[in-house]
Parts: structure tokens; sequence; C-alpha cells
């Protein structure tokens, strides 16, 4: 019997005992409850999130397909036609291969069970959200993948095993090897702190590569981790095909006399196991080179200094002049390669000269020109320190301005170690995976005003590296400690770590606006937002942004637009959940500005976590109205209000988180009345009960509860002007809204 008519008997003879038994019912029942139980207990808004959740849930459609594939391997299987077709003198590997060939419709069913489910839930979230067939279809793509990936693998271990082993070792075999590939990897982990893209790639289900399903991340996201998810799903793939081939190879029988296996066989299992290898090798040397260029860019800043564990950390002096001017221009048609031209104004606004001021940008753009516009500014020298620029021969008398303007490039493609990076010799092995910082490509554009992407005005402290230790192990590693410095309302206060302090006072300080006009060149793969006012053609190619205020944040995704009366929001269209949610921001906003007589629209820009970083944030920018947010960052109310009441500054007084606390209890009362009444004297505890002097019990919660619009909008005026210069006191509050 020639090769091909043995494999096709074989395969024929296991397909019909499976179609003809309760195997394949059973598989497409589990496949089926597979499926039901991820649609049920996934939480996701987003297509993507139930990805999360299915691949989550793969590791019980694993298990099933491996005992029923078992089952239909076994060999005698207690039928005397079984027993006369393994005795035949025909190729073994034919044999062997049909029997794999065989069983592969079985877990193909229960595959395509175990994905529909997932896939009516996600076409109903993408017609909710009103996404095109593109989408979904890329969606479905994915899933199916992932679940048939999985699905084969676990066949070809349940043929394996089911043509060497009956009844209980059967089992137990199988049991142990889906435990191991399902606990080995959390358990090598634990023991060995593996290189994180080994515990990954041990990971059947490649669920840990996808963000968790209450991340509700769009498929833009992920956008750069589905290549990797996909060379994850093709390692599988491929295994089981080296799996099949090898079994056949290896396997014999004691009876019969058979010819040995054609070479062809060894060089097409050779190919599998290498296309596995391959697929392996490329998502770790991935993984690793993100890692690695978070370890370097760690490093860098450890070369600069380590202070010692439990060192006070010196804060960043204050600019002793002001940047009262950019025009930027910033290409980023070339990205994550960016160029940039700028021009920017220096004042000097003291009483005495500053000589060799400093500017910060980032160590990763190279200076092409430095240009001093003013008398002697040929003479001016730019020496580079680090994230430091110090403008050598420059002079700023007092009350005197200068125009500089640089040209730099540079590559924008920042990767952050989030468990530090542990200090020891050789080869580092207990690396978590890296989370995206700033960077610029055809996926999208994080630029922080704490990345230093444009000069900012003093010596700025944008990272540094610390020593930290386990208390637990004793051993130590080093962490990034990156700004922005943070308000608790959300607005920058510096962009480094290590904000300057005024007068022994951290919190008094606040940086000075500036005028900002900016043109982002870009290939127009999303709109290109910022938290400035005006942004005119944000879809570009050339896309201008003009406005006033201390930083600026830029930011690209692939978002949609909303607007409402006093309102612009941009959101991730797949998830029409930010969609509300930032609603309720905008309104919040805008109450707090009408209360101080101001209705500029505000606008929210919502972005989703990208990858599986955890990095959530908020920047509040009270001169704008803008608030931006990344990854699951929550707004409240009181932020939004001492945004506007107090600015970029912390609340310090007492008399401050009384008047912001009764302001955000009016705005809540008045979008849901039913849901708070006015406070009465004598009622609960809170920051206004224990003011001192106050005229009665509650009484600034009580007045601002009860007062007109006009009364409250020229009270709020009066306390923000003051405000302005000096923390409130309670007698502020007494003088203003009388006795």
């Amino acid at each position: 019997m020639s090769w091909i008519a043995s494999f096709r008997t074989a395969t024929l003879f296991t397909w019909t005992r499976v179609r003809r038994s309760w195997w394949l019912p059973a598989a497409a029942a589990g496949g089926l409850a597979t499926g039901l139980v991820t649609v049920t207990q996934t939480v996701a808004e987003t297509g993507a999130g139930v990805l999360q959740q299915a691949a989550q849930f793969l590791a019980f459609l694993q298990v099933g397909v491996m005992v029923l594939a078992g089952l239909a391997a076994d060999p005698e299987r207690d039928e005397d036609s079984a027993a006369v077709l393994w005795s035949w003198p025909v190729d073994k590997a034919a044999l062997v291969l049909g029997r794999f060939a065989g069983t592969a419709p079985l877990a193909l069913l229960a595959a395509l069970a175990a994905v529909l489910p997932p896939a009516v839930r996600i076409a109903m979230l993408l017609r909710e959200a009103g996404m095109g067939w593109p989408h979904l279809l890329a969606e479905w793509g994915l899933l199916a993948a992932g679940i048939v990936a999985g699905a084969l693998w676990a066949a070809a271990l349940g043929v394996a095993l089911g043509l060497w082993l009956r009844g209980l070792g059967l089992f137990a075999a199988l049991l142990a090897t889906w435990l191991a590939g399902v606990l080995g990897p959390y358990v090598l982990q634990a023991l060995f702190d593996l290189f994180f893209p080994l515990a990954w790639l041990a990971q059947w289900t490649g669920s840990g590569m996808l963000p968790a399903d209450f991340l509700n991340v769009d498929l833009t996201g992920i956008s750069e981790d589905l290549p990797l998810y996909l060379m994850h799903r093709a390692f599988y793939f491929a295994a089981g095909l080296a799996v099949c081939g090898g079994v056949a190879l290896c396997y014999r029988r004691r009876r019969g006399v058979a010819p040995r296996p054609g070479r062809w066989l060894g060089w097409a299992t050779a190919v599998a196991a290498g296309m596995a290898v391959a697929a392996g090798a490329g998502l770790g040397l991935q993984l690793y080179g993100r890692a690695d260029a978070a370890r370097q860019e760690l490093l860098y800043y450890a070369r600069q200094g380590v202070p010692a564990e439990g060192e006070a950390l010196e804060p960043d002096p204050a600019p002793p002049y002001v940047v009262s001017r950019y025009d930027l221009d910033l290409d980023l048609r070339r990205a994550p390669e960016v160029r940039a031209q700028v021009e920017l104004q220096l004042e000097n606004p003291g009483s005495r000269p500053v000589r060799d001021p400093v500017l910060t940008l980032r160590h990763v753009f190279t200076i092409e020109k430095l240009e001093v516009r003013a008398s002697g500014g040929g003479n001016v020298q730019g020496r580079r320190q680090g994230d430091w620029i110090r403008l050598e021969g420059l002079v700023l008398p007092p009350g005197g301005a200068v125009t500089v303007s640089l040209r730099y490039h540079g590559r924008i493609d920042q990767w952050i170690l989030p468990g530090g990076y542990p200090l020891r010799s050789g080869l580092y092995a207990e690396v978590p995976a890296p989370w995206r910082g700033a960077h610029a490509g055809r996926t999208g554009t994080y630029l922080p005003v704490s990345y230093g992407w444009y000069p900012l005005p003093g010596r700025v402290t944008l990272a540094s590296a610390l020593r930290l230790t386990d208390p637990a192990t004793g051993g130590a590693s080093l962490w990034l400690d990156e700004g922005p410095a943070l308000a608790s309302n959300g607005t920058v206060r510096w962009p480094g770590s290590r904000p300057p302090v005024v007068d022994g006072d951290p919190a008094s300080f606040e940086p000075a606006p500036a005028a900002f006009r900016i043109t982002v060149r870009h290939p127009g793969h999303y709109p290109v937002l910022s938290n400035l006012n005006a942004i005119h053609r944000p879809w570009g190619p050339e896309t201008t942004m003009e406005g006033s205020t201390t930083f600026v944040h830029l930011v690209g995704r692939p978002l949609a637009r909303y607007e409402a009366a006093g309102a612009e929001i941009w959101y991730p269209q797949e998830n029409p959940g930010s969609l509300v949610r930032a609603r309720r921001w905008a309104g919040w906003l805008k109450q707090a500005r009408a209360l101080v007589g101001e209705t500029s629209t505000s606008r929210i820009i919502t972005l989703p976590t990208q990858g599986t970083a955890r990095i959530n944030r908020l920047f509040v920018d009270p001169a704008t109205g803008v608030v931006l947010e990344a990854g699951d960052a929550i707004l409240v109310p009181q932020q939004a209000v001492e945004a506007v009441l107090f600015g970029s500054r912390e609340v310090v007084t007492e008399a401050e988180a009384c008047l912001g606390h009764a302001v955000t209890s009016r705005i809540l009362r008045a979008q849901e009345p039913a849901a708070a009444s006015p406070p009465q004297p004598g009622g609960q505890e809170g920051p206004c009960a224990s003011l001192a002097g106050s005229p009665a019990p509650d009484f600034v919660q009580r007045w601002v509860a009860e007062a007109s619009q006009r009364q409250l909008v020229a009270a709020l005026g009066q306390l923000r002007q003051r405000a302005a210069q000096r923390p409130l006191e309670p007698h502020d509050l007494w003088e203003v809204m009388g006795p």
C-alpha cells in the first residue's frame, strides 16, 4: 500500500470512529460552554477586552480537547479493526499522522464552538460603538487565531500521549501536562525569576500578553503588541506540527514489519521545529530589546549618580528667568525619529542679571544648531551636560529679553521597567515586562512634558536613578524616578520629580505661563492634540496649535470627536463608556468654571491603556480647561474644583480645603438634587466644621449652598485672586462671605 493510501486509510478510520462516538458532540458542547463562560464572566466593554478573556478561558478548552484527542488516538480501543489496521506491513508514520489528521476536526469543532459566543459579543460591542467591518474582521481574526492555535496544540499533545498510554496513566499524564502549561510559567517565575519572555512563551494561552479585560483597551492600544501575540500563537501552531512529525518518526509497534519513514518527513518536522524556534526567538528578542532599551535609559541616569538609600533628594532650583514665548515646528513624519525647530524668548523679570542660563532638553536629542539673537549672541556656546544645556556667555540683564533658536532631532521610543533593575553581576533575569513611555510612531504619539521633548526653562531633573532594597530578600535594585510632579488636583507643578522650594515650602512654587505656537507635521494616521486652547486641522497633515499655559503635552491616537455645549471630547470610539465618563468630567469642569465667571469650552482627551502597562496618568490644565487622561485614571469633582480655584499648586490650608469641599458639594447637588440635601447646622463632620473663628457651624458650606449664582461668582472671584497671591486663611472666607 502506498504512503498516501496508508495515510488516507488511517485518517478516515480515525475520523469515522470520532464522528460515531460521543467525543464529537462532547467537543462541541465543551467549546460552546467555554465560549459562554467567557462572555458571561468578562467585564470588558470593548472587543479587545473580550479577546483577553477568551485567551484566559482557553485553558479549559485545551484540557477537554487533550482528553478527547487522547481517547481518540488509542491504537487498540478494543476494536479488532484497529488491531488489523496496525498489523499491516505499511509505513507506521503514515498511520500515526493519520491519527493526528483524523483527530484535527474534533479540535477545530471545539475551537469553532468556543469562538462563536465571544465573536457574537465582540460584534455587539462594535456595533454599539459604530465600528466598521474592517475593525470587526480584524478582531474576529485575532480571536480565531488564538483559540484555533491553542486547540490544535492541545490536540497534538493529547494524541501523542494517547498513542503510548492507557487508562489512569493516560489521564494522569494529560492532567500533569495541562497543569504544566497552565501553572508552569507562574511556578518557574516564582522559583527562578525568569526573564519574562520565557514565562510568556511557556504560557499556552498567551493571555498574559493581553491587557486585562477591565482596562477596556481598544485595538489600537494593543496594536504594538499584536505582532508579538501572533508570533506567540504561531509558535504553538508550529510546535504542534513538530510534535506530530516527531511522534510519527519515533513511534514504533512491536508486531508487524514496516518500512522506515521517508526522509521528507524528517525534513518537514525539522522545518516545523525551526518555525517554532524562529517564532519563539523573534518574540523573545523583541521583548528583550524593549527591556534592554529601558535598562539602558535607567543606567544612563544611574551614571549621573545614585543617591544613598533614604537620602533626602535636593529639589531643583527655581529658574531665575522665564520663557515667555515658544514657536515650535515639530516633524513626526519619520517617527520615531523626530525633528524639531524651536524659537523661544527668554526674559529676566528679576532685579539681578542672569548669567549662563540653563535649558533642559532630553539627552536623546542631538542639537544641530543653536543661535542666540542678541548683541554678542555669536559668542554664546551651548554646553551639553546630560539633559541640561548651559548657554555659556549669555547674560540676561534685569528686565532684558533674548531670543534663542534651536534645531534638534532624536528618536523617541521610551520603555520603562516598572519593577526596577536588579543590582547583581552576571546576566540579569528578573526583569518584568516593560511599559510604554513617551513615543512617536504609526500607532500613536505620547509626549508628556516630563519627557523634555521641548526646551524647558531651568535645571529640571527629568529623571534620576534610585537605589531601593527589598526588606524581604535584601536584594537591591535600581528604579527610575521620573516626573512630572503633580498636585493632588492633577495639575503639573513641575516637569521633573523634584519641584523647586520657595521659602522652605515645596508646595508654593508656581511655574510661569508662556505663549505657545506649535506646528506639527505628521502623516495623518490619527489626530494630534494637546492641552493648548486652539487646535487647527488636528488630522493634519499640518496641525497648528496656539495658547497660553505653563506646560504642553502632545498626544496622538485614533480617537473619535464629540462636541456638546461647552465641551470638546476626544475618546476611543471602540469604548463608548469612556465618552460617558468624559462627559461627566466636562460637566464638572463647566460648572466649576462657571462659578468663577468663565464660560470657555473644556476639552477632554481620554486615552486607553497602551499595551499591558498599568500606567494611569491624569493631567488637568486649569489655564486652558483641558483634561488629558491616560490608562484608567479617574477625575473626581474635587480635583476639577481645586484646579479651577487654586491652579497648579496644592491645597495647603484648612480654609482652602473647606472652600473646595463646599463648592464641590454644590456642583454635585445641582447634578443630583435627590442624592444630597442642603447641609444643616450641627451636621456631619467635614473640612468646614473645624475652621477657627467660624460665625456658625458649617458656615462656609451652608453659605455656598444657599448663595445665589451672582453672589457666589463674585465671592469666588475675590477668593481666587487672593489665593493667587498667598494661601487662603479662615479670615479670608469670613471677610468675603460676610457674617
